[in-house]
C-alpha cells in the first residue's frame, strides 16, 4: 500500500507567512514560492515553497481564532503534517483505517484546485494529509 502514497509537502505551522518567507526566500529563492492561499474549511492561509522537482513545504497559517491550527501555535507546535498525494483517496483511507488510523472529515481544498482531502492521524498521532490526485 505504501507505494500508493506519493509524498507532496511537510506542512509547517507559522504565526506569519509573510514574516517566514523571509527566511524561506533567502533559502529556496522567491520564484520557488507560491501565492497565498486561504483554504476556508481550515481558517487558514497556506503557501508552498518548492524544495525539489515534486517536494514542497507547505506554510500554514491561521486566519482568525476560529482557525484549526490556532491552539497548536500557542502550544509551540511548528511541524504539522506530511502531505501525499493519492490516486484513490477513498481506498487508501479505508486502508489506512485496517492500519488503525483516525480519519478525520474530507474537505475540499483551495490549496489543491478544490480537490478532495482529508486529515488522518496515525497510530502514534502523527497527522497525514491526503490530496485526491486526479
Amino acid at each position: 500500500m505504501l507505494n500508493s502514497l506519493s509524498f507532496h509537502h511537510i506542512g509547517l505551522l507559522v504565526p506569519s507567512i509573510e514574516d517566514a518567507l523571509e527566511y524561506y526566500g533567502v533559502l529556496f529563492g522567491r520564484d520557488n514560492i507560491s501565492k497565498s492561499i486561504f483554504v476556508s474549511s481550515q481558517s487558514v492561509n497556506v503557501c508552498f515553497i518548492k524544495i525539489g522537482e515534486q517536494s514542497y513545504i507547505e506554510l500554514i497559517s491561521p486566519v482568525g481564532a476560529e482557525s484549526v491550527v490556532v491552539k497548536l501555535l500557542k502550544k509551540g507546535v511548528r511541524y504539522y503534517h506530511i502531505g501525499y498525494r493519492v490516486k484513490n483517496i477513498e481506498k487508501v483511507v479505508k486502508e489506512l483505517e485496517y492500519l488503525d488510523f483516525k480519519s478525520l472529515e474530507y474537505f475540499q481544498s483551495e490549496a489543491f484546485s478544490n480537490r478532495r482531502c482529508i486529515f488522518l492521524f496515525s497510530p502514534d498521532t502523527s497527522l497525514i494529509e491526503l490530496i485526491e490526485d486526479i
